[in-house]
């Protein structure tokens, strides 16, 4: 029975061979292209010389010889014939495009580009072409030309895959994340369960600063993926930027300090003088100190910190590192001011003032400084400079509102400097003078009991003006701060004064 079935097999495919030799015995050249797509390359070889020898000046028969080498391996006969096919047709695209395939094989790529420009010359509109010139001089490390073939792949074929990916991770490798964001943000929309797309879309947002895209991307990718450990340090970064501080600290614990970097402790740092957790702030800081003692963005930050912990000589020599290494005004601004303001606290007036100069050599128009230099000279006794600093404070403050659109914005210091003014000129016994400094305090705090009583103090003393006038001004301040204030120390100064007058209060 199974012989008999084997007979019967055996006899219908020679019947199907004969009949096949029947079609095609005129024809050679549909006799090897018919052995080639049954992979019978030798046979296919034999037809297409055959077709050769009974038409030399066709060039088909050549070209699917070359094809057939081709497929071989056989590259050295593939190049003889199908150099004779680019003889006989010299306009045919798809020979050059075969020699080209031809030489990259050979290793000689840029042969193989020269015949794919060819191509090119003669079908502008061939995607793969384009694609196998992107291929080539990616390959020999020709970036700009890879990128540029890719590009004219993707204006041909927007959604070509191929090209997207190798011009997004040309870009990528370049460094230049803004032309690489568009290509990987069309990769993650057209091959959505990709991993690796997006690993790389979210490397090339952290690298451009898009952290609000950012933080849906990272979070997908760690939940699929938590060992992705990158990813997670740039989602901890962007919940920082975005002032997400609660997440970013969550972010960071997640790690072990002591795996994190520099870098990454001060970031995590940030978040948490954010969240006003100064002790846990001050511990990240620290330990980024301890790796990395030359990370100057440390010093300034860890400095306001101890500030915030009353820890002033810390605070102090951490300015003082930022001064050695950071040479921006900016910086050496702030750090001279604030080292100044530490070693206000720590009674070292002499120094203070020294780095308060230091820092308006900066900031000439900071009101601050001024006012800051004005507070030292008072501790230093300074009476004169005290004075001088802060009719720059008025100076400066005035004109802010007048021409920087500030209005308001120096008010406490405004105050300040007019009340210490009056202060100043009272101990003088300039009471006149004194008057108007007190009436333009009285302005930002009109029911300050303190400016009231002075104000009572100066007109009663003030012997230039008419008695009646003089007692009847006192008198009306005085009144004011017992009514205000009945209770305080100023009131029974104010009652004192009244006394001294033989007044009383309606």
């Amino acid at each position: 029975m199974k012989n008999s079935i084997y007979k019967k097999l055996t006899v219908s495919l020679l019947i199907v061979m004969l009949m096949q030799n029947f079609a095609f015995g005129d024809d050679p050249l549909a006799a090897g292209k018919s052995a080639y797509d049954r992979g019978d390359y030798l046979g296919a070889i034999k037809s297409f010389k055959d077709a050769i020898k009974a038409d030399k000046k066709n060039p088909q028969g050549y070209i699917w010889l070359g094809t057939t080498y081709i497929a071989l391996d056989s590259l050295d006969n593939a190049v003889g014939v199908l150099v004779q096919a680019r003889e006989l047709d010299p306009q045919n695209p798809k020979i050059y495009e075969l020699l080209g395939d031809v030489y990259i094989a050979q290793k000689i790529p840029a042969a193989g580009i020269e015949q794919y420009k060819k191509v090119l010359e003669l079908d502008k509109q061939n995607a793969s072409v384009w694609l196998k010139i992107g291929e080539a001089s990616r390959k020999s490390r020709q970036y700009a030309d890879a990128a540029e073939a890719y590009i004219n792949v993707l204006l041909i074929d927007s959604t070509n895959l191929t090209a997207h990916r190798e011009l997004a991770v040309i870009y990528m490798r370049a460094k230049q994340y803004q032309k690489a964001l568009p290509l990987f943000r069309d990769l993650v929309k057209l091959e959505p369960e990709s991993l690796s797309y997006k690993i790389n879309y979210a490397k090339v947002l952290y690298e451009t600063k898009y952290y609000k895209e950012l933080i849906p991307i990272a979070e997908e990718i760690i939940q699929k993926d938590p060992s992705q450990l990158d990813i997670q340090n740039y989602l901890a970064e962007a919940y920082v930027e975005t002032k997400d501080y609660e997440s970013a600290e969550q972010a960071f614990l997640k790690f072990d300090p002591d795996s994190l970097s520099a870098v990454d402790l001060v970031k995590r740092g940030r978040a948490q003088r954010a969240l006003e957790k100064y002790d846990d702030a001050i511990d990240s800081y620290e330990r980024a100190y301890k790796k990395d003692s030359t990370l100057s963005d440390i010093y300034y930050e860890l400095g306001t910190l101890y500030m915030k912990k009353k820890k002033y000589k810390d605070a102090v020599s951490m300015f003082e590192k930022k001064i050695e290494v950071d040479s921006t005004a900016g910086y050496r601004f702030a750090s001279y001011l604030n080292a100044a303001m530490s070693l206000l606290q720590l009674k070292d007036y002499k120094k203070a003032k020294e780095y308060i100069i230091e820092s308006i050599k900066y900031r000439p128009e900071n009101v601050k400084a001024w006012q800051t230099l004005a507070q030292c000279n008072g501790l230093l006794n300074n009476t004169q400079e005290q004075s001088a600093a802060y009719q720059k404070v008025i100076e400066l403050a005035l004109a802010a509102d007048t021409t920087n659109g500030d209005k308001g914005k120096y008010k406490n210091e405004l105050e300040e400097a007019y009340r210490m003014e009056a202060f100043r000129l009272l101990g003088e016994k300039k009471y006149g003078e004194s008057i108007s400094y007190i009436n333009k305090a009285l302005q930002f705090d009109p029911k300050n009991c303190m400016l009231l009583l002075l104000m009572g103090q100066a007109w009663h003393n003030n012997t230039k003006e008419p008695e009646t006038k003089r007692f009847e001004e006192a008198k009306k301040y005085y009144c004011k701060v017992m009514q205000l204030c009945a209770k305080s120390e100023e009131a029974k100064k104010a009652e004192v004064g009244l006394k001294l007058m033989g007044e009383e209060c309606p």
